[in-house]
Formats: structure tokens, C-alpha cells, sequence
């Protein structure tokens, strides 16, 4: 994903999850939290990961983003454009409410050049390749063969 332009995330990740893939994801969550990163989640989703225990700011869903809206909670659109998620997780299906939505959520992020990650499979990848992220190493495939010829020779 680096090799993309793919940027770590290092303040904060939009969590958007349809209950379908929920138990699933608990151990990238837990895991993602473990790494220290800030979880922002969709209400729903905010409330399932803290009872089981993985903190998650809630946030309102962009159709509670209006001017004269007295919601209490932070924006999702003010936090993306703000700079404070650098990472969106947006997992619907087929048979979610908040199609809008999710379609919102979605189009800022690529708008604002936010990553986006709308695949069950590539988020638990991520999950378990971010405990390896400092173990980085920017050296080329191409360095790593000249080394090991040079020292075979």
C-alpha cells in the first residue's frame, strides 16, 4: 500500500461499519487501538466498539451536518476537513439504511485526499501489517539482491 502513495495514518481513523461485518472486525479494532490510534466511529459503531471495550469518539453522520443542526456531536465533514482523520474505514453492504451516507462519507474522504479503505479483507490486512510499521524499511528490492550477491561473492 506505501509503494501507492499511501500515507500511515497519525491522528485519527473514521470507523463506519454495517453490523454484518462487526464481529469480524473486533480484533483489528482492538489492534488498531493497541497501536495508539484515535478511533472516530459513526454512532452505532462508536457504541459497539466501546462496550467491547475499544475506545471510539462518535460522530454524526453527514446528514447531521447542517447549519442549523443542534447536534451535539462533531462533524465528520469538519474533522476531514480539518486534518484530524487521515485514514476513513467505510464498510457498508447491501442491506444498510444510510446509503447517502456511506456515499458521503466516502466522496470527502477522496475529495480531501483522505485514504479510504472499503474492503472486510484489506482493513484486517492493515490491522495486522500497522503492528510491523515500524520495522519499515525504505530499502529497494533491488538494493536487498545487491547485497546478497555481495555477500555471496
Amino acid at each position: 500500500m506505501l509503494s501507492t502513495g499511501f500515507k500511515l495514518p497519525q491522528k485519527g481513523i473514521l470507523v463506519g461499519i454495517q453490523h454484518s461485518f462487526r464481529p469480524k472486525f473486533l480484533a483489528a479494532a482492538h489492534q488498531l487501538n493497541k497501536e495508539g490510534f484515535k478511533l472516530y466511529a459513526t454512532e452505532g459503531t462508536s457504541a459497539w466498539l466501546t462496550a467491547n471495550d475499544v475506545p471510539a469518539i462518535p460522530v454524526a453522520w453527514p446528514n447531521q451536518d447542517s447549519p442549523g443542526s443542534a447536534a451535539s456531536l462533531p462533524s465528520i465533514s469538519r474533522l476531514i476537513t480539518d486534518g484530524d482523520i487521515d485514514l476513513v474505514v467505510n464498510l457498508p453492504n447491501n442491506n444498510t439504511m444510510f446509503i447517502k451516507d456511506n456515499f458521503l462519507i466516502r466522496r470527502m474522504a477522496i475529495d480531501h485526499g483522505v485514504p479510504l479503505i472499503t474492503n472486510f479483507q484489506v482493513v484486517n490486512l492493515f490491522a495486522e501489517a500497522i503492528k510491523h510499521s515500524g520495522k519499515l524499511d525504505a530499502t529497494s528490492l533491488f538494493h536487498y539482491r545487491q547485497q546478497d550477491t555481495s555477500q555471496q561473492g
